[in-house]
């Protein structure tokens, strides 16, 4: 009986659509630890709480954010460059001829995969699913350095700091208190 290891067959069916690497995140357990604290009260007091707690917490990112400079999210180019020396330094980049140039073979051993950078796609999957370069990836590019690739422009523009400065372009307005509320006749 063949037995593959679990990198074969634990992503190889998941959508390429959402860039992320991990199957959960602690957003909901985060979320969930807030919110012990609110659950006891009032359901007006406790949206009214939540939404001052989510205010603070996206403007305070924002001014965070406003003194970053780099291309990728901060998180993501620890990732890029974790990808970059220990993994990628050891597969060989052999093009396949293609007119594009996009097209290869990277190989370490007897381990063969390839790789479309039109594409950004690898047949290890990592590419597809993360939304950054794999190690295979990250081989061609770095062959190809003398032709002005960088890393940074392989890597999914969800990824980027553009998309999370527009995610963070909303604000959450301020809400008066019930004082300031205009009388009305309905119950």
């Amino acid at each position: 009986m063949m037995r593959f290891p679990p990198s074969c067959w634990s992503k190889s069916h998941f959508s390429h659509g959402p860039k992320v690497d991990n199957i959960t995140n602690n957003m909901c357990e985060v979320w969930n630890a807030k919110i012990v604290g609110y659950r006891e009260k009032p359901i007006l007091t406790l949206c009214e709480e939540l939404r001052c707690y989510i205010m603070q917490k996206m403007a305070n990112h924002k001014r965070k954010l406003a003194k970053y400079n780099g291309k990728l999210a901060p998180v993501q180019q620890i990732k890029l460059e974790q990808i970059v020396m220990p993994e990628s330094i050891k597969w060989n980049a052999v093009w396949n001829g293609d007119n594009d140039k996009a097209i290869y073979e990277v190989q370490k051993n007897s381990h063969k995969v390839g790789v479309n950078l039109k594409e950004h796609t690898c047949t290890c999957n990592v590419w597809q699913l993360t939304g950054l370069p794999c190690k295979h990836a990250v081989a061609v590019i770095f062959r190809l350095k003398n032709m002005g690739y960088k890393l940074e422009d392989f890597v999914d523009k969800s990824l980027t700091m553009d998309a999370v400065r527009a995610a963070y372009s909303y604000v959450i307005q301020p809400v008066n208190s019930d004082e300031y509320w205009i009388p009305t006749d309905c119950q």
